[in-house]
């Protein structure tokens, strides 16, 4: 059957389309399998103006196999008023994580993850972490979870706050959180009432838009992100890429 000329522009066209539609979708399945949330819709890797590359993972302490380091001057931004620390304050090595509570790859690091590079690193004395937030707008409920941690931190328990938050995830990321994180609140011991206050004033807001700036200047797009003694890893990589990074940092001092 003869298809008629006037048609033929229009297949064209729709040809044109359907292969910029199956590139995007492919891109976007590809970002996360490689263990990233991307800051939208757009495809964008966690390094903004860097790629992850298509196929493979990072290498260690890589973004798309060139290593990232960050200038002297923001490093030292990076580490001024964290979101919290643990660690001692002399370890030879500085952790910093952007993260998301929203962010079901940032849950995977602290699930399969933290506990090693806790019980290794962090509780020897060799690394000291840090967290920033980085609540990304696809994960409309993240903000509140950061301000209910720092809330926490109020009352001594960031970290119990950070950790029922990820363990919690699926139950308060389409939830109401006002309600369940009041809940979250009696159940690590905090005084509710003082808790509930410090979400409702906005307390913390500021605070956590001044992470997302600095994530932005540190050229961080997705989550989770990390930093090493300032060299960039991204995404939620396997221990053995942080393993490799942290013992290269207390190698070489740097």
């Amino acid at each position: 059957m003869k298809v008629p000329e006037k048609i033929i522009p229009l297949l064209f066209v729709l040809l044109l389309v359907a292969a910029f539609l199956l590139g995007r979708y492919q891109g976007q399945i590809e970002l996360l399998r490689g263990g990233v949330v991307p800051q939208s819709g757009s495809g964008q890797s966690v390094a903004q103006g860097t790629q992850t590359g298509s196929q493979t993972n990072p290498a260690p302490g890589t973004t798309g196999g060139k290593v990232t380091v960050i200038p002297e001057d923001l490093w030292n931004q990076v580490l001024t008023d964290p979101a919290a620390a643990r660690g001692s304050e002399n370890a030879p090595v500085t952790m910093v994580e952007f993260t998301d509570y929203q962010c079901p790859f940032c849950e995977r690091h602290f699930t399969d993850t933290q506990p090693q590079i806790e019980q290794d690193y962090i509780n020897t004395g060799k690394v000291r972490y840090l967290i920033r937030d980085m609540p990304l707008p696809i994960h409309p409920n993240a903000p509140a979870a950061a301000y209910a941690a720092r809330c926490a931190a109020d009352q001594g328990k960031y970290w119990e706050m950070h950790d029922l938050l990820f363990q919690k995830q699926t139950e308060w990321s389409s939830g109401n959180t006002d309600e369940l994180f009041s809940g979250y609140a009696g159940d690590v011991g905090l005084d509710v009432n003082s808790f509930t206050s410090c979400l409702s004033d906005g307390k913390y807001k500021k605070a956590v838009d001044a992470d997302m700036a600095l994530a932005q200047k540190v050229g961080v797009g997705g989550t989770p992100a990390f930093l090493i003694n300032k060299e960039l890893i991204i995404g939620a990589q396997p221990f053995t890429v942080f393993q490799q990074a942290i013992e290269k940092a207390l190698t070489s001092g740097s």
